[in-house]
């Protein structure tokens, strides 16, 4: 559950930004911030889905 707020977290500061920087007139750096906050959240779905495998893993050895 801790995860899914984080990445609702990471959505909702990404998309505040980028709005703030559109409404700015800096459409190229809104569109870096909305990439930034895509990898982290990538990144740390990434991290998850590793801990998984590791744990099916561990969970299978004989």
């Amino acid at each position: 559950m801790e995860i899914i707020f984080k990445l609702a977290g990471i959505g909702l500061i990404t998309s505040i930004v980028n709005q703030i920087l559109k409404h700015c007139g800096k459409e190229e750096i809104a569109s870096l911030t909305t990439l930034a906050g895509l990898i982290i959240s990538l990144l740390m779905v990434v991290n998850l889905v590793q801990d998984l495998f590791n744990t099916v893993k561990t969970l299978f050895v004989f």
